[in-house]
């Protein structure tokens, strides 16, 4: 054959590739117009507050498959949910307390066609069905009232086509993301024409210096999360607070007794009881709280202990902040604010250290650095401050070592301090460690010994951990109605029952929700980010897999493969104490399981699975992601504010 001939085939398969990866673009945009219902209605309400609407296709409702919306008095609005596949078949009504509550002319599909629906459950309310207008009247004394209908007839096979279409969506997806990579990593011309496109100006200084790029926002965003997130608003933040007041009060592990400590719920006045204190709070309410003076006088026994079992190493700048707080007899404020910001500052530090050495993935743990989640902790009081930020410093310092950048040498005294740290927080976080066994070439060429290496910083800190991990859960409590003898006898006895349970968790929507508490269920897991904000996430940590170097070498073909095994056996580790303690056994599924507990393992999956790019299309993926996360933080601060402060809570 000659060179032309040769030639001539190459353009002829780069066409019909081409024409197939339309093809598949075509399949997957149509699946995605038509996977998606609208349901609209009118709503009129008595009086102010917010109408929460759950969507679910078997009628089991979650908060994550919910939407809010804010209600005028008087004021009749249309409403309009989209929502995909078969989640559409069952609704949930939940009106505001006080008034009537009337919607009217229910529609469902792109025709606007009148729903056909039966009503399942009248719970806590009044209802009556006038001319295609259902009016709830919530009882005086009810706590959560709420009608539960389902879609019948030729609204639910509207229903059913859109579930064909959602799975249709779902196949085909992967197909075209794997045709992509394909079609750039086997046909050199194409990655020669990509790489003919200019690069944008400045983008070279912007890699080098990213680093200093992630402080920046981290301290500009983090800064706004601390002073706009009320108190107590972080999850369980009393219950890290009462650990802050024992270590400052010489008490690092376990609990106090019956010792008196200075009062964590006197500190928080109405800024507390989240989970039912879901009313807008006022600016005055927070400026008298925060100016009322520290409460260091020991008055009370009863402090929470849900963080007594964690290493006192996470508190240690908080704790100096309270004992420092006590001593010049300063405000609540000033010392909430100040313990907020040192975690911070502390995590900025840690973060900075990462991508200054790491080579592979460093604009992966950019972007998981930047969500508004991981910020939303690194600025709290809670342990997972340091949990998040010294997991991203490791994989920073292991990309470095893995692609030469930085020799073991160098950085010793700074891997004993890493994985020792990392040996004593949260269980399961030690697993991050593993990824040292990706660098036995690295180590072989600086002649350094790879079995000393693991024994030294993954073996020996793994077997701390588990020690530590045992010890510390001798106190831990099992939710009300969970046997978690039997659960924990399950596991040696009939270890499938817990392999259902992960996979129904892992392989099913409830996957959606634990991606969106990953990228930003703020408060107590209540305060939503605007709907665009997901998919946009999403979008910026895809992205983040093509931004490696093209002069990077050429990862060796078993790592990725690798690397996903091990996030995945991460996640069975990190839903085992859940399963235990959290799930009844009949209930099928891990309860109790939160996105943020999964942003170290998204980490080393984007990590060690990513691929290298011509600069142009680096530049132009790192431009994306940067514009990406600036706007999810700014959403976020809006919606955080309006949460807590204007409109009230879910």
């Amino acid at each position: 054959m000659s060179l032309r001939d040769s030639s001539t085939k190459i353009d002829f398969r780069l066409i019909a590739s081409g024409l197939l990866l339309a093809m598949l673009i075509l399949v997957v945009a149509y699946a995605d117009s038509r996977r998606q219902i609208r349901v609209a209605f009118t709503v009129q309400a008595g009086t102010a507050g917010r109408l929460q609407v759950f969507h679910d296709a078997e009628g089991g409702f979650s908060e994550a498959g919910s939407q809010s919306f804010g209600l005028q008095s008087g004021e009749a609005v249309e409403e309009v949910l989209r929502i995909n596949g078969r989640r559409a078949a069952w609704l949930r009504i939940d009106p505001p307390p006080g008034g009537t509550t009337t919607l009217c002319d229910l529609r469902i599909g792109r025709s606007g066609s009148r729903g056909q629906y039966e009503i399942l459950l009248v719970d806590e309310l009044s209802l009556a069905d006038e001319h295609a207008c259902l009016k709830l009247q919530p009882d005086q004394s009810a706590r959560d009232p709420k009608l539960i209908l389902r879609f019948v007839d030729r609204s639910a096979r509207k229903i059913e086509r859109a579930g064909t279409w959602q799975a249709v969506f779902y196949a085909t997806l992967p197909v075209l993301l794997v045709s992509l990579w394909w079609i750039y990593r086997f046909y050199r011309r194409l990655r020669e024409w990509l790489s003919a496109i200019p690069t944008i100006p400045g983008f070279r200084t912007l890699d080098r210096n990213a680093h200093w790029v992630c402080a920046a926002l981290m301290l500009l965003f983090g800064a706004a999360y601390v002073f706009i997130t009320p108190p107590g608003a972080v999850a369980d933040e009393e219950a890290h607070l009462a650990k802050i007041v024992r270590l400052s009060e010489g008490m690092p592990f376990g609990g106090s007794g019956s010792e008196p400590l200075p009062d964590t719920r006197k500190m928080y006045g109405p800024f507390w009881g989240y989970s039912h204190n879901k009313t807008a709070f006022t600016g005055e309410e927070l400026s008298a709280q925060l100016s009322k003076k520290l409460a260091c006088d020991a008055t009370s026994t009863t402090l929470p202990r849900g963080a007594d079992g964690y290493f006192p190493h996470q508190y240690l700048l908080p704790g100096a902040a309270f004992k420092a707080s006590c001593a010049m007899g300063a405000t609540f404020g000033f010392f909430l604010y100040s313990a907020r910001m040192l975690n911070l500052l502390l995590s900025i530090v840690f973060v900075v250290l990462a991508l200054r050495y790491a080579v592979r993935g460093k604009w992966a743990l950019f972007a998981i650095a930047l969500l508004p989640m991981s910020l939303f902790q690194m600025g709290s009081l809670s342990a997972d401050s340091l949990t998040i930020s010294l997991s991203i410093a490791w994989l920073g310092l292991v990309s470095g070592i893995a692609d030469d950048k930085v020799t073991p040498t160098r950085i010793m005294p700074m891997l004993w301090a890493l994985s020792l740290a990392i040996a004593f927080l949260k269980p399961g976080t030690a697993w991050i460690l593993i990824c040292l066994a990706f660098c036995k070439p690295a180590f072989d060429r600086a002649g350094h010994s790879f079995g000393a290496a693991m024994l030294k910083f993954v073996a020996l800190p793994w077997v701390i951990h588990a020690a530590w991990t045992l010890l510390a859960a001798k106190g831990a409590g099992a939710l009300a109605g969970v046997d978690a003898v039997a659960n924990a006898h399950s596991l040696s006895a009939e270890p499938s029952i817990f392999m259902h349970a992960w996979f129904n968790t892992f392989f099913s929507d409830r996957v959606l929700s634990l991606g969106k508490m990953l990228i930003g269920v703020l408060g107590w897991l209540d305060v939503y980010l605007s709907p665009w904000v997901y998919p946009a996430g999403g979008l910026a940590l895809l992205a983040t897999l093509w931004t490696n170097e093209d002069s990077m070498p050429r990862m060796p073909y078993w790592i990725p493969p690798l690397a996903l095994m091990l996030a995945a056996g991460s996640m069975a580790m990190i839903a085992l104490p859940l399963f235990i303690y959290w799930s009844p056994v009949e209930l099928g599924f891990i309860q109790g399981l939160q996105g943020r507990y999964f942003i170290a393992t998204a980490a080393f999956a984007l990590v060690w699975c990513s691929f290298r790019s011509t600069p142009p299309i680096r530049a132009l993926l790192v431009s994306v992601i940067l514009v990406l996360i600036v706007v999810i933080n700014l959403d976020a601060l809006h919606v955080l504010h309006r949460a807590y402060f204007v409109t009230g809570r879910m």
